[in-house]
Order: structure tokens, then C-alpha cells, then sequence
């Protein structure tokens, strides 16, 4: 099997643009850490980030400082993420220059923090926001039957999760493949953790 099998766009974008967000989430400070990868630009002095993350519709934290800077978002009373309970926070992020918006995107984030830590008794455990977490899964190949390695529909990725949930499982193994971000998406928003193997 072989073609193209992940997302393909065509996007008009500034002659400065956003082109990623990178971004670290630090549940004991209640912090997101963000920063931007910028295309375009070799001289980003004169341009600036803001940032708006919501819960909803309400902006519950903001931030803004230089474009190549790290940007620190304070979240008062995180919801944190779960499997149990996978709240997300949406993200608004804006590229201004001399007082107007050339660039901006949409995002989100979840609060989590997942460590290997010893138990009461000494023995390493996974854990999930500073709690032991028995990870329960399943080994996910990727394949489809009309596709091969491409899903037929977002639909197709979503309700492949879906059925994991219904199964009682909190966990998938991504097989030696990488899925389009879709599938990461809705792995998120359905409250499924993931181990990616490395292809």
C-alpha cells in the first residue's frame, strides 16, 4: 500500500504567518506554556502573541508577549484531564503587528501530566495527574478496509474511538503508524490516552 494517506490541504496564509503551536502543560503550577513557530518572517522583533484560552465561551486565561518568546497562560482552578473526564480548553491565539491582527488561530489543550512513579510500596507505576492510573488497552493497526491506512471519513476515525470507550478500554497502542491529527484529536476529546509507536 503506498499514496498519500495523510491530510492534504491548500491554505492562503500572511506573508507572516503562525505556522505551529508548541505547547507544555504544567498541572501543579496551572500553567500552559506556548510558544509559535512563525513562517515568513526572519525579524520577528516587531510582532507580538496573544493568547486567549476558554473554557467554553468564557476566557479563562490570557497572555501576551514578544512572538519568539514562551508565553505562560495562568489557568485558575484547572479542570484537569481525564479518560473519566476529558475537558479540553479551546485556544485563541492571534500574530499582531503595530496594533493589528496579520495572523491567527484556533486550538486547544488539555491539563494532564503523565509520569512513571513509584507507588506506596515502592514499585513504578504509570501515572495520570499525580494519581496511579491502571492503563487499560489495545493494540490499533490502522488499517481500514476501504483505504488501507486511510480512514474513509472523520466520522470512521471518531467512531473507531468510540467503540474503544464502549469496550471499557482508556488506552490505544498506535502500531507502527502515524495517524493524520484527526485521530489524535478525537482521541483527546473522547478521553482516550495513547501510546505512539515510532514508526
Amino acid at each position: 500500500s503506498s499514496g498519500i494517506w495523510q491530510t492534504v490541504w491548500l491554505e492562503p496564509v500572511p506573508s507572516v504567518a503562525i505556522d505551529a503551536l508548541q505547547m507544555e502543560t504544567d498541572i501543579d503550577a496551572g500553567v500552559l506554556r506556548l510558544s509559535a513557530n512563525l513562517s515568513g518572517a526572519t525579524d520577528v522583533s516587531g510582532y507580538t502573541l496573544e493568547v486567549d484560552a476558554r473554557a467554553g465561551a468564557e476566557v479563562v486565561g490570557t497572555a501576551s508577549g514578544a512572538a519568539d518568546a514562551t508565553l505562560e497562560v495562568v489557568i485558575p482552578d484547572p479542570q484537569l484531564w481525564s479518560p473519566d473526564s476529558p475537558f479540553l480548553y479551546d485556544l485563541d491565539v492571534r500574530l499582531v503587528q503595530a496594533g493589528a491582527v496579520v495572523d491567527q488561530v484556533g486550538s486547544y489543550f488539555g491539563l494532564r501530566k503523565i509520569e512513571v512513579a513509584p507507588d506506596a510500596e515502592g514499585v513504578l507505576r504509570l501515572w495520570l495527574n499525580n494519581a496511579p492510573l491502571f492503563q487499560f488497552g489495545l493494540l490499533d493497526q490502522g488499517f481500514w478496509p476501504d483505504g488501507l491506512y486511510t480512514a474513509p471519513t472523520d466520522e470512521a476515525l471518531r467512531h473507531d474511538i468510540e467503540v474503544t470507550r464502549q469496550l471499557g478500554f482508556n488506552t490505544i497502542r498506535k502500531h507502527v503508524k502515524v495517524e493524520p491529527e484527526r485521530w489524535y484529536y478525537w482521541a483527546d476529546r473522547l478521553g482516550v490516552l495513547v501510546w505512539q509507536d515510532m514508526p
